[in-house]
Formats: structure tokens, sequence, C-alpha cells
């Protein structure tokens, strides 16, 4: 009896057949993991570069009107907003995200022939994130505003800024993206001068009124 149990201790010590699947039961989680945190990884990515190409998007076309013979009108404005939604798509930039245009112009106020300060002429907003930080300040507070990298506009001097942000919504887990400290909030901006040389501003219609409420989700 103890020589057969003890061929049988020596013979399960000896077996090796079960260790492959033992390591790979151990290293699963951790394989699991580092496929879930690449995916998420690439995922946030993709979003930053989509919200960037939003923004620019949509400063290239306001400016191409902004400042031309041609006003740029509230339907041109509705129109590009609601253009937003299919571009963004799969992202809910409605309801997730804040898109702000902002025209701004150089401007004198003392009188000596140099521009002294950049003035918001007009601002226009859309989607459901209100909580997004506005980076050139909410025209209905000041219409004297900072652009980047401290420039000045010259005197006269048109430009379109647009802002977009989007609430960063995770593939996997919330807890995931805060292990990284990946920031849920993905503001993109971009700004292009007027194509024309003289500023004019948003052309009126009716029925379409002002998206210029800097709090609201439909800008109203």
């Amino acid at each position: 009896m103890s020589c057969s149990r003890s061929t049988l201790l020596h013979r399960l010590r000896a077996d090796r057949r079960g260790v492959s699947a033992v390591e790979f039961a151990l290293v699963l989680p951790l394989f699991i993991g580092l496929m879930g945190a690449g995916l998420e990884m690439a995922n946030l990515m993709v979003t930053q570069m989509k919200v960037q190409r939003l923004a620019t998007m949509t400063a290239d076309l306001v400016s191409q009107r902004g400042s031309s013979s041609d006003q740029i009108s509230e339907v041109q404005i509705y129109d590009i907003l609601s253009a937003l939604d299919v571009s963004a798509s799969p992202l809910n930039v409605r309801s997730r995200g804040r898109v702000i245009i902002s025209a701004v112009v150089g401007e004198d106020t003392d009188n000596n022939g140099t521009a002294d300060v950049n003035r918001i002429k007009w601002q226009r907003f859309d989607g459901g994130f209100t909580g997004a930080t506005i980076q050139l300040g909410c025209w209905s507070t000041s219409t004297s505003t900072t652009l980047k990298n401290a420039r000045q506009l010259t005197v006269g001097e048109a430009l379109f800024h647009a802002q977009v942000s989007y609430q960063y919504v995770p593939l996997f887990s919330q807890a995931l993206v805060q292990w990284f400290a990946v920031p849920t909030e993905i503001t993109r901006t971009a700004a292009f001068r007027g194509r024309g040389s003289i500023y004019r501003p948003v052309l009126t219609v009716e029925n379409y009124p002002a998206k210029q409420n800097c709090t609201s989700a439909t800008g109203l």
C-alpha cells in the first residue's frame, strides 16, 4: 500500500501536463488588463483626433464667410452646427459635447493707431456639455479676451475661433481611465483669420434666433 502510494505521489510530482494550463490561467487576467488598457488608450486618441478635426472644420467654415462680402448668416451657423452631428459620429456631441464659435476683432481703444484689445464681437453655443470651460470666456460677462500665446490682433483684423469640448466615455470602466489619469473632458480649439479684409456681423434671419446663451444647452 505504501509502495503504491509512494509511486502515485512520485507520478503526480513528475506530471507536467497541467503546467501550461495553470500558467495560462495565472497570466490571463494580466493579458486581458493590458489588452483593455491598449484599446482604451487607442479609443481615447481617436476621440481626441476627431474632436480636433471638428474644431478645425468649424473654424475654417465660419472664417470663409465671417469677413467676406457675403455675410455669414444665422442659417449658415445652424447648418454648420447641425453638420457636426454627422461629422462627429459615433461621438454624441449633441448631448455630451459643447461647440463654441467666437468672432474676435482687434480694436484700438485709446486711438493711438495700434490695437490694444481683442474684442469678442459675437459667440454661438450648442451642445449639452454646458459645464465645459470656455477658453475665451463668455462674451456676456466680458467682451475682451486673451488669445493663445497672448496674441494681439491688428486693428480690424478678424479671427474666428472654434472650441469643441467633449465628455469622454470609456470603452470599459471609468476606474481604468482614472487609473491612467486620463482627463474626462477633451477640449480642442482652432482659429482662422477671416478670408476677407472687412469684418461683418452675423446676418439675422427670421425664425433662426442667435444661439448666443453661454449656459444653455441649445444656446438659446
